[in-house]
């Protein structure tokens, strides 16, 4: 499956953040503040805020943070529509287009532990665990769980390439 990664238009940006307030996905997916959001459309040098398009459909989000740093951290992704492998294709070329700087090392995301699917597709695309951090988040329901800090390091992508 082909896609790209391109810069979400306005109209796209309701369901993004509609994602985001999901009550299904209160333990599992941050609300980026709109300021925050909005600094990275408006193209601040440490975050970017990115869409997944398959056939010109918007099927997958990325938060970018650290971007200006050696480290850039996917902060939230989500995948719009799931069971179609956009969340894998999605998170490839992630890695793919990240990895096109040479100044960045690692890419690393934090997830909730027990999120089996979440897990399980970052280790598909090649990440793998690098700490357990106990109690390390209190999701919009109150709980506070278990995060699985996770890296990708770039260099293992870059190699891969044709």
């Amino acid at each position: 499956m082909t896609g790209y990664w391109d810069v979400p238009t306005p109209a796209e940006l309701p369901r993004i953040v509609a994602m985001m307030e999901d009550v299904q996905f209160y333990d599992a997916i941050a609300r980026v503040p709109d300021e925050q959001l909005n600094a990275a459309l408006a193209g601040s040098r440490d975050t970017a805020l990115w869409v997944f398009r398959v056939d010109h459909k918007a099927v997958a989000y990325v938060y970018m943070t650290e971007m200006s740093t050696r480290l850039p951290k996917v902060d939230e992704f989500g995948v719009f529509e799931r069971g179609k492998g956009f969340g894998k294709a999605a998170l490839s070329s992630l890695a793919a287009r990240i990895a096109e700087t040479p100044d960045y090392e690692k890419l690393w995301l934090n997830v909730v532990d027990g999120n089996d699917n979440a897990l399980n597709l970052y280790r598909k695309v090649g990440f793998g665990e690098e700490k357990f951090i106990a109690k390390g988040w209190k999701t919009r329901s109150g709980r506070v769980v278990d995060q699985v800090r996770m890296w990708l390091t770039l260099d293992t992508v870059r190699g891969s390439a044709p």
